[in-house]
């Protein structure tokens, strides 16, 4: 039976009674519409019951495993023993994807359309313990629940079940359209990288990188390193692998000289040994030549063998291209090294070789780039599951679930923001808050150069008001800066600090607050040319050291901190500490916490530590 947005909530109460387990909302028209939609779906949600619930405002489920076809419109695709689960909010790209004729490995494709009451997180956690799944590739516009979210990808994680995912939304036009599409909060783009990277989720750029990399994971399987070694015939193929390879961090080890000497056997004169290898179209098609060759080159800490050469585009036409990849194959297999192969076209392959191999546990990969890019951040998910589970417990990784605050927004001025952090540990200077009749005696107990600032819970950025005042020498200079900036701005209340050393760099950390994440850490370049540089990373949390400290090499101004051009290196350890500091303070306040700018940190030379110059934080 199938029914209009109009019937259909009428229509759930009985199927509930009569004990029906699921049902498929296949209609449109709910909250991704606006107007009466959203208190429609609300209505929808009390209607269902204990239904599972699959959309509304989606195109249904295919179960490949046991020949379930649920669809609205007559997908492809054909009974599989295993496979990825393909899970998308876009039922258009998820009928698409049944149609593919790339011989991806689905085992179910599920249009989650709204997710009223199922959501993606709720078929990965049905999903993770069959046998079947080899991995989820997800087509996500926006999440709702990060916490549950989190919780089931971590479980997928630990079961060694890759999270494949394609984030749309990421520009500004198109997180607006997420919004009308499926009523998804799609976010700032930065925190949902952030999250991939907590989760050790695969993150790709497109449909075809999806599947192509379901592909590579299922029939071949996760490499346990990025060492790979390349079979070609042809120097201009050399050449592109050896440059994606370096895009995506990969490993070309060179042969030693006992392999070069083995494998002259069966190359010719004028032909180079090196990986990548060109075994020269003189061998093409010669499997007793290829399979010793191949195997002599798979020897030593190999983690991936990778042939790339073209195959047929008609498996009648007997071009060679069977018997070459075949030697591959089989080297493989007796050298004990996991294959792929890859053509650079996607239409020179024929799913009739693309069947007999992968059958064999070799991934018939189709476009050069995407197979290099689908290996190597397949290798990345490798290293950073194992790195992930060594150093983080289950309960270092949850994100709490967001809150929504409550209570009017107010500013701490500067010295209430600085006392409140150093109490978590973060070095602040030794300040104190004067007016104008006492500000000679503390500046002199200070001691000199001294920085005069006005203080003031309204005044959030000091330095455009002119409301700053740096190295004073002197009382004299301090009391008649003092008295200026009171007369201006009617404020007589002032932080004087003595002035900080110079820094090897300038850093801001900050905490922002998402509707999705809560509190999400910031660390970069700062100063007052914070907006120009826009050299930043963020980070959930809680968030563990080694994530902050695996984060601060990949900031542009991290060569500074490393000592550039022959400057003095920073103290990355202090400025950890710093930022382990702000981000306990954001955890224990996450509740509250709506704003927080620690800009500039001065980071000083090794062994110097560092000083935060301001602070800003807004509460609820």
């Amino acid at each position: 039976m199938g029914v209009n947005r109009m019937v259909t909530n009428a229509t759930l109460p009985a199927l509930d009674a009569a004990g029906v387990g699921g049902v498929i909302c296949y209609a449109a028209g709910y909250s991704e519409i606006g107007g009466d939609g959203p208190a429609l779906e609300e209505a929808l949600k009390a209607c269902a019951g204990d239904l599972a619930l699959v959309g509304p405002n989606c195109y249904g489920i295919e179960n490949y495993l046991h020949g379930v076809k649920l669809l609205a419109m007559s997908g492809g695709g054909h009974r599989v023993d295993r496979g990825c689960a393909f899970i998308g909010q876009s039922g258009s790209l998820c009928e698409a994807v049944t149609r593919n004729t790339r011989s991806a490995p689905l085992a179910y494709v599920i249009s989650c359309g709204n997710q009223t009451v199922l959501d993606m997180a709720d078929y990965i956690d049905v999903l993770i313990d069959k046998p079947e799944i080899t991995c989820f590739a997800l087509f996500i516009e926006g999440l709702r629940d990060v916490s549950r979210f989190s919780e089931v990808a971590l479980r997928a994680l630990k079961a060694g079940k890759p999270i494949i995912a394609v984030k749309s939304g990421t520009s500004p036009l198109g997180a607006t359209m997420a919004m009308s599409h499926t009523a998804s909060l799609a976010g700032n783009d930065e925190h949902y990288q952030a999250l991939f990277d907590r989760l050790g989720i695969i993150r790709v750029e497109t449909p075809v990188e999806l599947l192509e990399t379901a592909k590579l994971i299922t029939y071949t399987g996760i490499p346990k390193g990025r060492r790979i070694v390349s079979f070609t015939c042809s120097g201009g193929d050399n050449e592109m692998i050896a440059d994606l390879a370096a895009t995506h961090g990969l490993e070309l080890p060179q042969p030693t000289t006992a392999q070069r000497e083995s494998m002259k056997e069966h190359m010719q004169l004028y032909t180079s040994i090196s990986n990548p290898l060109d075994f020269n179209t003189t061998n093409w098609a010669r499997y007793d030549v290829l399979l010793p060759l191949f195997t002599k080159a798979l020897e030593g800490d190999v983690d991936l063998g990778f042939a790339v050469f073209e195959g047929r585009q008609d498996a009648a036409v007997p071009i060679g291209a069977r018997e070459t990849i075949e030697a591959a194959r089989d080297a493989g297999l007796a050298a004990g090294v996991p294959m792929a192969h890859a053509c650079h076209l996607t239409e020179n392959s024929n799913q009739e070789d693309r069947d007999l191999l992968q059958a064999s546990g070799m991934a018939m990969l189709q476009g050069l780039r995407d197979a290099v890019s689908a290996i190597g951040k397949t290798c990345t998910f490798g290293e950073r599951r194992a790195a992930i589970l060594a150093r983080h417990t289950h309960k270092d990784l949850l994100i709490a679930e967001a809150s929504p605050l409550s209570g009017t927004v107010v500013t701490m001025d500067e010295w209430q923001g600085k006392q409140a952090l150093k109490a978590y540990g973060l070095p602040v200077p030794d300040g104190r808050v004067v007016d104008t009749s006492s500000i000679r005696a503390a500046a002199e107990e200070i001691g000199f150069p001294i920085v005069l600032k006005v203080l003031s819970d309204t005044i959030l950025h000091k330095t455009d008001v002119g409301g700053v005042a740096l190295d004073l020498s002197n009382a004299e200079e301090v009391g008649s800066a003092a008295r200026v900036m009171a007369d201006r701005l009617n404020i007589d209340r002032f932080l004087i600090e003595p002035m900080a050393p110079k820094p090897v760099a300038e850093l801001i950390i900050g905490v922002t607050r998402s509707d999705v994440f809560g509190p999400v850490l910031v660390i970069g370049a700062g100063g007052i040319l914070v907006e120009l540089y826009q050299d930043t990373t963020c980070l959930l949390l809680p968030v563990h050291e080694d994530d902050v400290r695996a984060a601060i090499p990949g900031l542009k101004i991290a060569k500074l901190l490393d000592g550039f051009r022959g400057g003095p290196k920073g103290d990355i350890d202090a400025l950890v500490e710093a930022i382990m500091a702000v981000a306990r303070y954001a955890q224990e306040n996450r509740d509250t916490l709506t704003e927080l700018d620690i800009n500039p940190l001065f980071v000083l030379p090794e062994g110097q530590g560092v000083v935060a110059v301001d602070a800003l934080i807004r509460k609820a």
